[in-house]
């Protein structure tokens, strides 16, 4: 979809892909069908298996609503103590609606001197435990698989050869910028990956929240030392795919109000019914606009729909 009151006189034609409209609600059905499919056919993931991962954002519905057509459990696990500014709330209802299990971690109770952990150290622990829960799991009954959306490559190839070749083909193969938050890092990789293949000369912009250290922990190797302490083997974020590969050439923060303000005016201007992360995409989007020629097209996504945040209305929170 063409945005037109949000950016206009810009000179530079910005396109939304409207992913709020899948059936799940997010983009994030994409990558869970993508990696329940795969790990199907290899074999990890059996009939009467239990899915598990960890998650606080728009993957618990997502395995949840594809875990239930397929006929398997799904358990979650969230951290219990949860930032005063964000409330999962209306994700939780909606995973716990499609039949799936949501287990509350108490850092406390796995972390001696938990409260006295600080920033990038306390967040790398905070989703290490969750992700170590994921793990015994499945290494102590086979009939459990961890989805692990942090590291499955099945993420990013959902959207290298699902998202990325649907862009190419709605856009003509006219595309000059690809904007979207890094998040786990499967929707910005996987697209970036395909539309580069194409447009080598392709701009990529990355877009994270003011108050999330998801790269700096993995940057600094908190969460792979996190890890580490909790006795699970070494893993590959697909962050370190994306940093590694030197696939953006921008990487931008985006602060909560300004998230926000943006998805007021494109659900008021625009008639997208989209939450934060899209508005924060927009923003970014704007900003690499400023930068490029006339007549350029750039892309970006609008990932979910604004019920999603609807517990933390009117301070809605900018989370990936």
């Amino acid at each position: 979809m063409k945005l037109n009151r949000v950016v206009d006189h810009l000179g530079v034609d910005i396109y939304a892909k409207c992913e709020f409209t899948n059936p799940g609600g997010s983009i994030k059905d994409r990558m869970a069908l993508t990696m329940i499919e795969e790990a199907e056919k290899r074999g990890e993931l059996k009939p009467g298996g239990t899915i598990v991962d960890q998650s606080t954002g728009n993957t618990g519905p997502a395995l949840a609503f594809v875990g239930a057509v397929k006929g398997y459990d799904v358990r979650l696990f969230l951290p219990a103590q949860l930032s005063s500014s964000y409330d999962p709330t209306d994700r939780i209802r909606i995973a716990r609606l499609y039949g799936c299990t949501v287990t509350p971690i108490d850092l406390n109770e796995h972390v001696e001197g938990a409260d006295q952990l600080q920033g990038i150290e306390r967040a790398a622990t905070f989703v290490a435990i969750r992700m170590k829960q994921c793990y015994d799991l499945q290494r102590s009954d086979p009939l459990h698989w961890w989805a692990n959306q942090l590291c499955n490559v099945d993420n990013t190839r959902a959207h290298r050869e699902g998202t990325g070749r649907e862009i190419l083909a709605q856009m003509d193969g006219r595309i000059d910028g690809w904007v979207a938050s890094v998040g786990t890092g499967g929707t910005l990789l996987g697209v970036a990956q395909t539309l580069k293949e194409a447009h080598p000369g392709l701009r990529v912009t990355g877009v994270v929240p003011t108050d999330d250290p998801r790269i700096e922990w993995v940057r600094s190797r908190a969460v792979h030392k996190a890890l580490a302490s909790f006795g699970v083997p070494e893993l590959r974020f697909l962050i370190e795919d994306l940093l590694d590969g030197n696939v953006m050439d921008d990487e931008v923060t985006v602060g909560n109000a300004e998230a926000k303000a943006m998805a007021d005016r494109l659900c008021r201007e625009e008639g997208l019914y989209c939450g934060m992360s899209s508005g924060a995409n927009v923003c970014a989007a704007i900003e690499m606009a400023r930068t490029m020629e006339k007549g350029s097209r750039i892309v970006t996504v609008v990932v979910d729909r604004r019920d999603r945040y609807a517990a933390e209305y009117p301070n809605e929170h900018y989370v990936v």
